[in-house]
């Protein structure tokens, strides 16, 4: 048995996101959809924001966006009306929080509707956390 640990290559610079990242964690609402339909989704519940970016948004979800592709989302507190927006799952990560409950990592893209990250430039919510890494 090895006890060395696992040897984790850096992301090469140019595959590094270059968008800003900001940290908002707040609750919001999600519920999976299969592709761009906006009908009534196949399981909802609810989610926590860790940060978001121009495009993006990362999601602490209690469930597994298991061959769903397509997640609607209303944040309360950046969107005041009762829109939702439409982001592309591109991927999920199991955190080993514990065998009961366990919580999701999910990283989403904006795919449709309009997501307010201007307010968090406008009024300075939080700090610029793209260069922190985990």
């Amino acid at each position: 048995m090895d006890n060395q640990p696992a040897v984790v290559e850096p992301v090469p610079r140019h595959e590094r996101r270059i968008d800003a990242r900001f940290a908002v964690k707040t609750p919001c609402l999600y519920g999976f959809v299969q592709g761009q339909q906006q009908e009534a989704p196949l399981i909802s519940g609810k989610a926590h924001s860790l940060n978001i970016s121009s495009g993006g948004i990362l999601l602490l979800l209690d469930q597994q966006p298991r061959g769903v592709e397509m997640l609607m989302l209303h944040n309360p507190a950046l969107q005041t009306q009762r829109e939702s927006s439409l982001f592309e799952v591109r991927w999920t990560t199991e955190l080993p929080v514990g065998p009961q409950q366990p919580c999701y990592l999910v990283g989403c893209h904006l795919a449709f509707g309009r997501f307010p990250f201007f307010l968090l430039q406008r009024r300075h919510l939080d700090r610029d956390i793209s260069s922190l890494s985990l």
